[in-house]
């Protein structure tokens, strides 16, 4: 198993942002994680990736506990991590971008591997392009090929798709698709559009109040009365 989170749990004084959230993401498995506004997601991918410590319970990353372990050691075991807005080096060429994630990692990294990985996400604009002018899905594309560069084995993705338009949108699916396909990665994503979550999760886990509601297929999670009244705010049937 690539990750394993259990019990995990964060409190900001009075609030329990997570009571309680346990995951399990596989080899070349996509979860899928979606709920409100403040339902613990995004502090969830903080715990997993070490940016911000758990008051209990346990993460491993491919079977070693890394729980008390800060994020930069957690990157170099295999966690990968974007972030909801994709901030880029605005005044390096997207070359140099390329190279600085080669040299960031501690193992060689072939030309040839940058060039399959540009090619793995369709990342075709000029190498003398600078990243600061790029549109949003471009940097995306860019922020994950530095991930990959560093050959992870698990992807964290918050929010992959903030801020894209519709055909945008579905170049991101693709890219998720083939990132697990040909690497074999684990990918765990939140994201708010249930469309993109149930074309491409496995499964998936709705979380409310810093609590995990429903997990199962997407069809089955999406549907359930208690997903419907915390994600949709429906209320319930009258008797």
């Amino acid at each position: 198993m690539r990750l394993v989170a259990t019990d995990i749990r964060k409190r900001f004084g009075e609030l329990a942002a997570l009571d309680g959230v346990s995951i399990a993401v596989d080899e070349a498995q996509i979860v899928g994680i979606a709920g409100p506004n403040g339902a613990g997601k995004s502090t969830l991918f903080d715990v997993i990736s070490g940016h911000s410590s758990a008051d209990g319970g346990t993460v491993e990353l491919n079977g070693q506990d890394v729980t008390r372990i800060p994020a930069y050691r957690r990157a170099r075991l295999g966690l990968g991590r974007t972030f909801q807005t994709p901030l880029v080096p605005n005044q390096l060429t997207v070359a140099e971008v390329l190279t600085a994630a080669c040299v960031a990692w501690p193992a060689k990294v072939a030309e040839g591997e940058v060039t399959n990985v540009r090619e793995l996400l369709a990342l075709d604009v000029e190498k003398g392009r600078v990243a600061g002018l790029l549109g949003t899905l471009e940097r995306r594309k860019l922020l994950l090929a530095c991930l990959l560069l560093r050959r992870p084995l698990l992807l964290l993705l918050d929010e992959p798709c903030s801020g894209l338009l519709a055909d945008e949108i579905q170049a991101i699916e693709a890219i998720i698709r083939r990132i697990r396909d040909e690497t074999k990665v684990a990918i765990v994503v939140v994201e708010h559009r249930l469309e993109l979550l149930s074309a491409i999760s496995d499964r998936v886990m709705v979380m409310d109040q810093g609590r995990v509601i429903v997990e199962g297929s997407a069809a089955d999670a999406f549907a359930d009365p208690a997903v419907q009244r915390a994600y949709f705010a429906i209320p319930p049937s009258p008797a």
